[in-house]
């Protein structure tokens, strides 16, 4: 079996907020566990994680503040990209509760992707493949 991410770990201020964002994204998805901590170092935490079967992401309160800008040169996450059947349902979705596409990738003949900032400043990458062929989709001659 070749390795593959299962799970990220974000800490955010505001996780209801991030979760009802890949929640509106991604209706098919579910928070599949929740949690709570009573002393996460010295504070309680609660935990979730949101996705399908195969991954997730793990959104967890305590965080403070917002995360570092991805234009910036703070260390840290600079987005999280999933890959979706349709970049205009997504959009759509997104659009009736109020986010904007915040910028696009460049073109490519086998995939596009956009790129949204949730209320926590996480940057999310929908990315949507023309193809299944992995040599198409991993070219980055384009």
């Amino acid at each position: 079996m070749n390795g593959y991410v299962e799970h990220i770990n974000i800490q955010v201020s505001q996780p209801e907020k991030t979760i009802h964002f890949l929640l509106t994204a991604l209706p098919e998805w579910t928070i599949r566990g929740e949690g709570k901590l009573d002393d996460w170092f010295g504070q309680p935490m609660h935990w979730y994680h949101i996705g399908d079967q195969e991954s997730y992401v793990a959104i967890c309160s305590g965080g403070e503040g917002q995360i570092p800008d991805w234009q910036g040169s703070a260390s840290g996450i600079k987005h999280v990209g999933i890959v979706v059947e349709s970049i205009d349902a997504i959009i759509s979705r997104l659009n009736k509760i109020g986010y904007e596409v915040d910028h696009w990738s460049g073109e490519h003949p086998y995939r596009r992707s956009a790129y949204f900032i949730d209320d926590n400043n996480l940057e999310i990458e929908f990315i949507e493949y023309f193809t299944d062929e992995r040599v198409l989709r991993n070219d980055y001659s384009q």
